[in-house]
């Protein structure tokens, strides 16, 4: 991502997703994470304590079997598209290699697993819990090497840079956003939403963080239906991102999906999903909404959104995963 400041409207090509296929139909099995692989080959997705891998090109389904005893909350990919490390309801974090079958459980969160994510080298992953801990796993050994008491609520989303494994977000229910060094495992900076962070009846809970591309910014999701863009370095918040009017006061029930997606030439966009099913697209330079999907999802979460180059899977939470495309 460049200079936000420095990029001119005139400039801007909005660009629209356009629906594929089908992956899967709606299954009633509790469906909360998909992720397309890093090579953009795969997609991976959570049915129960299951995980299904679907080949895009050949639309050929793999299904890959944990020892999960409770449902998956989350699911990440290592960077060599090898691997899928899934957090459960059961506490624990398994690592499955997609022909070999499982190579590690990691053991010592006490409250149910929401979010995991690999640092770039692949070697070492952290995971998030209700428990209010991140925890960083040695991903060959399957030691845990230090435990962060990040927040005062459940922590539900953490986040690694893909080209700067040395920091680490995390967004929880207390409404707090916060930067480690992963090294020391020390805070860096928190962040709030100054005189919004406050809602009449509480805090605004914080369910989704994730880097830009560089590095440099942080895309945050409240509960609220917000969006907001942060320098984080500098604690501002650079862009925010709103639904039609009706919706912008909507208290979400659900942590929904959210994507940067950087197409090849094209401006960058941000896809975000509600309660309802619907999904919105900004680009990231204007702000300005370019597309709002209501019949894809329809009456389910739109829980889980993935992308990779020009490709976009979504998934709701009654099992039906989709793939777009950016035209």
């Amino acid at each position: 991502m460049c200079d936000l400041d420095s990029v001119s409207d005139l400039t801007l090509t909005l660009r629209m997703l356009q629906f594929d296929k089908q992956v899967l139909p709606a299954s009633g099995k509790i469906s909360t994470s998909c992720q397309i692989s890093p090579d953009g080959e795969l997609i991976a997705i959570c049915q129960n304590t299951d995980m299904l891998v679907y080949e895009i090109s050949s639309s050929k389904m793999m299904k890959l079997t944990t020892t999960h005893k409770e449902c998956i909350n989350c699911l990440c990919w290592s960077p060599d598209s090898k691997c899928i490390a899934s957090g459960s309801e059961d506490f624990t974090v398994e690592i499955t290699h997609i022909i070999y079958g499982r190579i590690r459980r990691l053991m010592g969160h006490t409250a149910p697993v929401i979010s995991i994510c690999y640092n770039n080298k692949g070697n070492i992953l952290c995971s998030s819990s209700m428990d209010e801990s991140i925890k960083e796993w040695h991903v060959l050994s399957g030691t845990a090497l230090k435990t962060m008491s990040a927040h005062s609520d459940a922590v539900v989303s953490i986040d690694i840079p893909k080209f700067d494994s040395s920091i680490l977000s995390s967004g929880s229910y207390d409404g707090l956003i916060r930067i480690f060094d992963t090294e020391s495992g020390h805070c860096l900076k928190t962040l709030t939403y100054d005189k919004d962070w406050i809602a009449e009846d509480g805090v605004v809970p914080i369910s989704t963080v994730k880097f830009s591309r560089n590095g440099k910014f942080l895309l945050v999701k409240s509960l609220d239906n917000v969006v907001k863009l942060w320098e984080y370095t500098r604690g501002t918040v650079v862009r925010t991102f709103l639904w039609p009017h009706q919706e912008t006061k909507a208290k979400l029930k659900y942590n929904c999906g959210l994507e940067l997606i950087y197409p090849q030439g094209k401006d960058p966009l941000v896809i975000s999903g509600n309660d309802s099913g619907s999904m919105c697209v900004w680009n990231v330079y204007s702000k300005n909404l370019v597309q709002k999907i209501d019949e894809k999802h329809r009456n389910s979460p739109l829980i889980s959104i993935s992308a990779s180059y020009d490709k976009v899977a979504t998934l709701s939470l009654n099992g039906e995963c989709n793939l777009f495309r950016v035209h």
